[in-house]
């Protein structure tokens, strides 16, 4: 279970490119900074970044009888 008051942060390395990074964090305001960054020269470059209003994340877990495991934030 991830707790509404920290980031959620998602890492993948696509075929033949980059190394990628997507991090929603929980504004004061509400909503969420969504921030794209790429790995390059051993840094993270952010290549896109917004202001989102809902996030909601599912995945499957081992534990749960129904295969899927769901997060929605504020």
């Amino acid at each position: 279970m991830i707790d509404v008051g920290k980031s959620i942060v998602l890492e993948w390395t696509p075929l033949n490119a980059c190394r990628r990074r997507l991090v929603f964090e929980p504004r004061d305001l509400g909503g969420w900074t969504r921030t794209e960054a790429e790995r390059r020269d051993d840094e993270w470059q952010i290549v896109d970044q917004e202001i989102v209003t809902h996030v909601e994340l599912d995945s499957s877990g081992p534990d749960d009888t129904s295969g899927i495991t769901t997060y929605r934030g504020p």
